[in-house]
């Protein structure tokens, strides 16, 4: 894989999920950096270690200034449209395969 390759196909893949952006942010590989940062970071994992981690040149504040992201800094999260599992769509989609079965069985 080239080296824009991954960006490329998350780009296209957050186009095609119609969620281009998160918290105002134009989805791109970065946001793989950023959400093992921001997770890092909210259990209180060094920033020495997180530099480490991250690749970042020692004594750097990029993980903290760049690539912390609490998950819903906007107003509008794009996630707030997935159904949860275990949520309406979760018995939909038990119903739908149940159906799926049956239909398989009479057949």
């Amino acid at each position: 894989m080239g080296p824009g390759s991954l960006n490329e196909r998350l780009l296209a893949l957050a186009e095609r999920a119609g969620v281009p952006y998160i918290d105002d942010k134009k989805v791109t590989s970065h946001f793989c950096r950023a959400g093992a940062n921001t997770d890092m970071a909210a259990r209180k994992v060094p920033l020495a270690e997180r530099n480490k981690a991250g690749r970042w040149a020692d004594g750097s504040r990029t993980a903290d200034t760049v690539y912390t992201r609490p998950h819903g800094a906007s107003t509008r999260d794009p996630l707030d449209a997935v159904p949860r599992h275990g949520g309406p769509a979760h018995a939909a989609v038990a119903e739908a395969r149940a159906q799926a079965v049956g239909g398989e069985d009479a057949g």
